[in-house]
């Protein structure tokens, strides 16, 4: 008897899957039968090979993803090496060099470089991988977001106004796609520990711990399992949400 897969036979790009959470995200899809093509600006040696020790199946493509032909040549490359695209997992994010600043002493600088990743490029990836889903009339994209554009956080305006965005531009995509099969829904993080994370500081990190129902830390493998969910026939009725994945913290 075959065991069959939740993502058995799939393509499914992650962003950001070199490290921390995106590298949970694809490890989790290749356990679950899915080709990972793992999309990051920094080589994947690591994931990759933990994905082939494990038996499963991917390919690494560099990708900037503010950066339009290079969302397109992540794309190309995905059809280039399956013939298709059944899914996205957009973590990439410019986070970790992002430090707590009232929002007054903020740059335009700053401000700019944080909506070109955060934003835009959630956006041209979306862009690229929507005419392949919509030949197939299939398609599920999981944007990734953050439990501070629901609950507000201070001194990471600029982080959580791109956060809130990813939000509203995942409703705004869900109702464009959904004639043509393509879902798209939001998981929204707690603080996660991680190589990214682990320098902000203890009363910071503390404060989220403190109001969690599950009081533990969350790791990136917390979050997998939803977006497993998000990315199989599951959740095929299922589109436009926001899932918060943070322990109990924030509840609806």
């Amino acid at each position: 008897m075959t065991t069959k897969y939740l993502l058995q036979d799939r393509t499914i790009i992650v962003t950001g899957a070199a490290t921390g959470i995106g590298q949970a995200f694809a490890l989790g899809c290749a356990s679950q039968g899915a080709h990972v093509v793992i999309a990051d600006m920094n080589a994947a040696e690591e994931t990759l090979e933990l994905i082939k020790s494990q038996g499963g199946s991917g390919t690494y493509v560099k990708v900037d993803v503010s950066d339009e032909s290079s969302t397109r040549a992540m794309a190309e490359a995905a059809i280039k090496t399956t013939g298709r695209i059944d899914g996205l997992i957009n973590n990439a994010a410019y986070f970790r060099e992002v430090k707590l600043t009232p929002f007054e002493e903020l740059s335009e600088a700053e401000w700019d470089r944080i909506f070109q990743v955060n934003v835009k490029g959630i956006w041209l990836c979306c862009k690229a991988v929507m005419p392949a889903m919509r030949e197939r009339q299939s398609g599920a994209i999981v944007n990734i977001a953050s439990v501070v554009a629901v609950a507000g956080q201070p001194g990471y305006l600029h982080y959580v106004a791109t956060k809130g965005a990813v939000l509203a531009m995942t409703k705004g995509l869900a109702k464009e796609g959904g004639k043509d099969g393509v879902r798209c829904n939001v998981i929204a993080p707690g603080f996660v520990i991680t190589d990214a994370t682990k320098n902000r500081p203890i009363e910071w990190q503390q404060s989220f711990l403190k109001a969690r129902a599950i009081s533990r830390e969350q790791r990136p493998d917390d979050l997998v399992g939803t977006a497993l969910y998000l990315l199989s026939d599951l959740s095929d009725f299922v589109s436009g949400q926001t899932i918060v994945v943070d322990g109990g913290h924030i509840m609806y």
